[in-house]
């Protein structure tokens, strides 16, 4: 069985699980596994499914299916967090799809759900809040591949993998009060860069608008 050093980031543990559970059906890593990472997960698929007692059972399903398919994980796709994440968001997504076919082809269901199930449309707006979420993701990675790559892999680190100031304090051998100025430092210039991009895009889309209607204004007219 692999050790982990007291250096091992939480990525590389949770690559080091995944590869004992793959490679031996590690029930001790897979135990570890759950309990470090379930939170997370739970919060991801609860946010998408609106009830924790579907959050559960997907939950359920998303560390069988880990379990699985431990096997299947490659470090080149992306950080075990994420490829977990994704894992549970198709997972919660199916479910809320799922639901919502239930209920638009039984009207009797309505009468037997909680207060708390989502309606059709409710499910509707929680793929669309998944994908609002996943864009805003991805302008976030965006500003901070223009930043310097040492406080942005803080950032990463710290929100995507989940490691601690004195996680990142021991592994970088920074000070964690510096870790701590620096993280702060590196989310504020991100917000600048956001705000700043929306504000261009909102520019851009009114310069394009009124091209536009300069152009309809000088188009001559086809009338007889």
């Amino acid at each position: 069985m692999l050790i982990m050093n007291s250096t091992e980031s939480g990525s590389k543990k949770l690559e080091r699980l995944l590869a004992q559970i793959a490679a031996h059906r590690d029930q001790a890593a897979f135990t570890e596994l759950y309990s470090g990472t379930k939170g997370k997960l739970f919060s991801t698929v609860l946010l998408i499914v609106r009830r924790r007692d579907l959050a559960e059972e997907v939950i359920q399903d998303v560390y069988v299916r880990i379990w699985l398919n431990a096997n299947s994980y490659r470090p080149s796709s992306g950080s075990p967090m994420t490829w977990m994440i994704t894992i549970a968001r198709n997972l919660a997504i199916d479910m809320v799809r799922r639901l919502a076919r239930d209920i638009c082809s039984d009207d009797s269901i309505l009468l037997a759900l909680p207060s708390d199930c989502p309606t059709p449309v409710e499910a509707i707006e929680a793929v669309e809040d998944h994908r609002t979420a996943m864009e805003q993701q991805r302008k976030v990675f965006s500003a901070l591949k223009v930043l310097d790559p040492a406080r942005s892999d803080l950032v990463i680190a710290a929100y995507i993998h989940g490691e601690s100031r004195e996680q990142l304090s021991k592994r970088t051998g920074v000070p964690v009060n510096t870790v701590k100025t620096r993280i702060r430092r590196t989310l504020l210039e991100v917000e600048v860069i956001l705000r700043n991009t929306e504000n261009q895009n909102v520019v851009v889309f009114s310069e394009a608008c009124q091209v536009g209607s300069h152009r309809r204004l000088a188009m001559p007219s086809t009338a007889p």
